[in-house]
């Protein structure tokens, strides 16, 4: 996987960042945060970047998984955008009126899903040889 603050690959067990990356991540989000604190309202990315030295692509990486959000200056940066609609945000990857259709949509799937499954069915607890469950895994989700 690349990642994604300094593009370089790397082996990931589930995270988006290389380890030498997130480490100084923690160390930067300090930074970051500290600096917001003290300029509230006058900082973008590019300015808070040039002030503290901390690389763009990590500021915008914080302000996506929302350990930072942004007010102010930053909240009409161009760094953020929502993944559904393309609309301006704050922080994180979805507008709040994407995440709430996308909740309501799901919702409902979830409920299209409980009216329509038949019942779960209770299993032996005597043991299954392999291919038994594989076939009956295969023919439920079929369906």
């Amino acid at each position: 996987m690349k990642c994604k603050i300094c593009n370089e690959p790397f082996f990931s067990y589930g995270g988006r960042l290389c380890p030498k990356c997130q480490e100084q991540l923690d160390k930067d989000f300090v930074t970051v945060r500290d600096y917001i604190y003290d300029h509230p309202n006058e900082a973008t990315v590019k300015l808070i970047s040039e002030a503290t030295g901390v690389n763009e692509n990590a500021i915008i990486y914080l302000l996506e998984e929302e350990r930072i959000t942004a007010t102010g200056d930053l909240a009409i940066s161009p760094a953020l955008h929502c993944q559904v609609c393309g609309r301006g945000i704050n922080s994180g990857t979805i507008c709040s009126s994407c995440r709430s259709a996308l909740t309501k949509d799901l919702g409902s799937a979830a409920s299209a899903l409980e009216n329509k499954e038949p019942a779960a069915p209770t299993f032996n607890t005597s043991r299954k040889r392999e291919s038994d469950t594989d076939s009956f895994l295969i023919s439920r989700y079929k369906k």
